[in-house]
């Protein structure tokens, strides 16, 4: 359960504006008079939250102060099992990071605590991986992110060994050593252990089972230090992997390591800082995100303020109708996934290797809850936007400063973010084409480049009667267009808008009555409008000319029984536009991928047409909202007829959830890239 805050019983400290005139709040983080950063913090990525009180800015490094000791959220492994675990995390391991062989050195990070009491002390020490002892033994640091670096460090325990009473230092020192760095987090990622390395012999060469990264930073051959300090041009670095190597053959005589430490100069070039889960007390819209930054540069001892200076802000919101926005899962008997609790899912067998099976009592992927939260929204640069993201009641901020020169940066005083009540409990909204009002699979498909009619219905609904509701639309468009019509009405009848309004790009409805708990008419307006792209959507807000209220988002859904599309997307039919990429047919319509030998591949078949030279051809397997689950690679095709298949997995080799995908078929040619887009309905 995410740490909440409750803003009805925290009124004042919240800065909000609660008056019977006045509907709309202020939630306020930082300054003088908002929320505490630290207290609201879940994740902070090189975040200073303390030099400047009231306000964050990025971590600044110190050249006598080690790094390691300030980053937050160490974990362990190159692939972690820490179910808290999100991409930025440090993270630290072993050799190549595999989790079945924690060898003599159980656990390294006892080499990132800054602490030289814990360490490790051997002797005839084997080093990693049996025979890979010969080849050394190594770590490999991820700061999560790029640091300014200039300095690396090994430190070897103080004091003496407490059976030979032979002091560590310099006794236990090391003969040979090498250092190399990266920023290369694919390369890195993507290393095996040897035992899946087809052919090679564990003994047999160092590269069986030492990779060392691609820049090298230091190869010393015959070390007489037993702290062994590496000084190295400044540069930004993420990636850090040290290697000691044995004093004699398969092992080392004495070994002894309590601290791997890292130094650097300057602000980071990123910081990220991700807030707790925020209880609003219930449903709100959301509205303006107002925000107090400043840009300075250090100038000596000091900080000058520097309008000039390289350095800005990213920030995201996204809203959620529960306090969880992840969502974990397990498997049933069929192998699919199911979802479960964090704390089921704690106790289930954590899947590390390829062969661990999709089972019940295993743990499954670990991913964003998309169906009661919303996706992030665009990043906002700028104070006074908007984000464009549906009503919640609970809020989680993500904030991301950042600087392209060494010794400037950009401090984020305060941030507030707007809120009011529903205007209704939901609105749902549809859209069809006037030719097609009940679509096959339920996705609308229109000629690309061709003026095109639509219907739109809105239905809202209520279930307070102090609900404000709205006597306006707002309409974004996939291109520019026009209004032809507005029903009103149970049973629809058509009436005369007050007035449309043309707001740069986006259509004003003003109508001639409230729709609210009293009335609660159905709605609907005929449009028309130009599809260009391969795929777009009709966005569309209610909100009420009178009174202090935000605008509340219409949400795709069934909002009439004489339409059958139950979304507000779009898709370009096959063909449509001219292109060297046609005739995409996807067969069957609807697929059934669970196991039964019937119907458990889809087939995504098309024609390449003027093709003088083979192109590259893929396919990506995107959710409706354009979030990418699959990628299938078709090679070098030539001109001509070809099929690629899709089995219903996702990148990740879970199996999707039932609904409607997009498949998007790219072709790289010397005219560009052509894309053609076609619709796959999942079912179990």
């Amino acid at each position: 359960m995410k740490s909440k805050l409750c803003l009805a019983a925290m009124c004042m400290a919240l800065a909000q504006v609660c008056t019977l005139a006045a509907q709309v709040s202020q939630f306020r983080l930082g300054g003088a008079d908002g929320l505490n950063w630290e207290e609201q913090t879940l994740i902070n990525l090189m975040v200073d939250n303390t030099t400047t009180p009231g306000a964050i800015q990025p971590l600044e490094l110190d050249p006598d102060v080690n790094v390691v000791t300030q980053l937050r959220h160490w974990t362990r492994y190159r692939q972690p099992i820490d179910i808290d675990y999100q991409e930025g995390m440090p993270r630290v391991w072993r050799a190549i990071g595999d989790v079945s062989r924690p060898g003599h050195v159980s656990n390294p990070m006892e080499f990132i605590d800054g602490d030289l009491n814990t360490f490790y002390e051997g002797r005839d020490f084997q080093g990693s991986g049996g025979l890979g002892g010969i080849w050394g033994e190594f770590y490999t640091l991820d700061m999560g992110m790029q640091i300014p670096a200039d300095r690396f460090a090994l430190v070897p325990p103080q004091g003496n060994d407490p059976f030979f009473q032979e002091p560590y230092r310099p006794n236990y020192k090391f003969e040979a050593y090498e250092l190399t760095a990266s920023n290369d987090k694919v390369a890195v990622e993507s290393q095996q252990p040897p035992e899946f390395r087809s052919g090679v012999s564990v003994a047999s060469t160092p590269e069986a089972y030492y990779l060392p990264l691609d820049q090298l930073l230091a190869k010393v051959d015959q070390n007489f230090d037993a702290v062994i300090e590496i000084d190295f041009p400044l540069q930004y670095l993420r990636f850090f992997r040290m290697r000691v190597v044995p004093d004699l053959p398969h092992k080392f005589t004495r070994y002894a390591l309590a601290e791997l430490e890292v130094y650097g100069r300057g602000f980071v070039p990123r910081a990220r800082w991700l807030s707790q889960v925020i209880d609003m007390g219930d449903l709100v819209n959301v509205g303006v995100v107002n925000f107090g930054l400043s840009t300075w540069r250090r100038d000596g001892d000091q900080f000058v303020e520097s309008p000039a200076a390289k350095a800005g802000i990213n920030i995201e919101l996204k809203t959620g109708l529960d306090d969880g926005p992840i969502a974990y899962h397990s498997y049933n008997d069929l192998a699919q996934p199911v979802e479960v609790e964090k704390a089921t899912y704690a106790k289930l067998k954590p899947r590390v290797w390829p062969w661990d099976p999709p089972a019940v009592g295993w743990q499954g992927v670990i991913a964003d809850d998309i169906h009661n939260w919303s996706f992030w929204s665009p990043p906002i640069r700028v104070s006074g936007q908007r984000p464009r993201v549906p009503k919640g009641r609970y809020i989680q901020l993500q904030i991301q400063l950042e600087t392209a020169a060494l010794w400037e940066f950009a401090r984020l005083d305060w941030v507030s973010i707007e809120t009011s009540p529903l205007l209704a409990d939901r609105v749902l909204g549809e859209v069809a084409a006037v030719d097609q009002l009940r679509p096959d699979g339920k996705v609308p498909q229109v000629p690309a480049g061709a003026l095109t009619e639509f219907i739109l219905d809105l239905r809202a609904e209520f279930s307070d009667a102090g609900q404000q509701g709205f006597d306006a639309v707002r309409l974004g468009l996939p291109s520019a267009g026009r209004v032809l019509g507005l029903e009103m009405g149970d049973p629809l009848e058509a009436v005369v808008p007050d007035s449309i309004v043309d707001e740069g790009g986006e259509l004003a409805v003003y109508l001639p009555q409230m729709i609210g708990p009293a009335t609660n008419d159905e709605l609907r307006l005929r449009l028309a409008t130009t599809v260009y792209g391969a795929s777009d959507q009709l966005r569309a807000e209610v909100f009420a000319r009178q009174g202090d209220s935000l605008p509340q988002s219409v949400e795709g859904g069934d909002a009439s029984d004489e339409l059958g599309s139950d979304q507000l997307r779009v898709l370009v039919r096959s063909g449509s536009l001219e292109s060297v990429l046609s005739d995409v047919v996807i067969t069957p319509a609807v697929f059934t991928p669970q196991g039964d030998a019937i119907n458990d591949q889809v087939a995504i078949e098309y024609t390449l047409f003027s093709v003088l030279d083979a192109v590259e051809v893929d396919v990506e397997l995107l959710t409706l909202a354009g979030q990418r689950v699959q990628h299938l690679s078709g090679g070098v095709q030539g001109a001509g007829y070809h099929s690629l298949q899709w089995d219903g997995r996702d990148e990740a080799n879970q199996l999707v959830a039932p609904g409607v995908y997009l498949a998007r078929i790219g072709a790289n040619t010397d005219r560009g890239r052509v894309v053609r887009f076609g619709a796959v309905a999942v079912a179990y």
